[in-house]
């Protein structure tokens, strides 16, 4: 009953008592959703000065089948996509760019929602229209990327894009593929920027280990 005086006496504040009400119920939630996106970020960023983990993958186009073992001398820039890549412009671009420079672009094809066997020929189609050149690996069961992610990936993170030193030594982390070359969106231009800028230097050393700056 004095709630229900309360509530007539003053409506406008009932209200409002009822808005923060929901929100205190919705927003822990969101905050927990954050929180363990943010963990499992930061999975792969435990990665960094580490050797990059090895591949187990069901087949290749454009290549033959290559191993991280056995690219050591090279920068390698390592980026999992699957149907609709984010950022794919920006790989050719790379690719194109820093390809005689020392830098070895491979894409490793992980399907979306979940891990399904697919075929070589799906993903050759699928490269061919994306205008990739460069090798692309086939990761339908998940084994290497949940190698990368620590083993707690899901499909919110097959976008991840790993550089690697000469030495196989992860050095940098972009987690979603949201870089952008000319994007009118300025995120994703610094985003491109921070990542070209990380090539560079890794370029520019001989074999040598440490954190590219």
């Amino acid at each position: 009953m004095h709630k229900e005086n309360e509530r007539r006496r003053n409506p406008v504040a009932w209200q409002q008592f009822l808005l923060c009400f929901a929100l205190w119920m919705v927003v822990p939630g969101a905050l927990a959703a954050q929180e363990s996106y943010g963990e499992l970020a930061s999975g792969s960023t435990e990665l960094i000065g580490q050797m990059a983990p090895p591949w187990s993958l069901r087949g290749w186009v454009n290549s033959k089948p290559l191993d991280i073992g056995q690219l050591q001398g090279k920068v390698v820039l390592l980026r999992f996509f699957s149907d609709n890549p984010a950022g794919a412009a920006s790989l050719k671009e790379l690719d194109r760019t820093y390809r005689d420079k020392g830098l070895l672009v491979i894409g490793l094809y992980a399907p979306q929602p979940t891990p399904t066997q697919t075929p070589v020929e799906q993903v050759q189609r699928l490269a061919s229209a994306l205008g990739f050149t460069f090798p692309v690996g086939i990761d339908s069961g998940w084994e290497t990327l949940n190698r990368y992610w620590l083993n707690r990936a899901d499909a919110e993170m097959t976008a991840v894009t790993f550089l690697i030193d000469r030495k196989g030594i992860i050095r940098y982390v972009q987690p979603d593929g949201q870089y952008e070359k000319n994007s009118s969106n300025r995120a994703l231009r610094k985003e491109f920027e921070k990542l070209e800028k990380q090539i560079h230097n890794l370029l520019k050393e001989e074999g040598t280990t440490g954190q590219a700056n």
